[in-house]
């Protein structure tokens, strides 16, 4: 399954994934037409990335109530069809990282298309590197990587 990977203990908060995505969806630099959402966790003071994981499960999908969630059958994708989509927001609470958002616009729910199969734009710009795609991955992985990445780095050694 292919997804983007979000790390909050790189991001930065710089919002630049939001512009692009943005911009390349909807032809303009507007955070609220993003696909991505950066948010500040303000008690610890981190950055968090939501974007559609693209759960293999996607409990999105099944509770839609007008079968506007459904899956791009190119990439896999969890994706909501603006043409059925009635603005409910039922995807956004079945979801567990409420990664759908509601189109500042139209009123409907939108989330990451996977950029229609290209190589993510959100992870192009990524400057600090908080954002890693992977075609066909898995994100245990992806995770147990990044782990590892992150002792190394602060000194701590497993037992």
């Amino acid at each position: 399954m292919d997804f983007v990977f979000a790390n909050p203990d790189l991001c930065t908060g710089c919002k630049s994934c939001e512009l692009a995505c943005s911009l390349s969806h909807e032809g303009s630099c507007a955070p609220s037409l993003s696909r991505i959402q950066i948010k500040k966790w303000e008690e610890i003071a981190i950055y968090v990335p939501i974007l559609c994981q693209h759960c293999t499960d996607a409990p999105c999908i099944p509770t839609c109530p007008t079968r506007a969630r459904k899956r791009d059958p190119k990439t896999g994708a969890a994706i909501t069809d603006e043409k059925w989509c009635v603005g409910c927001k039922s995807c956004i609470y079945a979801c567990p990282y409420n990664a759908p958002v509601i189109h500042a616009l139209t009123g409907k729910t939108i989330s990451c298309d996977l950029c229609g199969g290209n190589s993510p734009l959100c992870v192009e710009v990524c400057s600090v590197g908080a954002l890693l795609f992977t075609a066909n991955g898995d994100s245990s992985s992806i995770k147990r990587r990044i782990t590892a990445e992150t002792l190394f780095k602060s000194g701590k050694r497993p037992h």
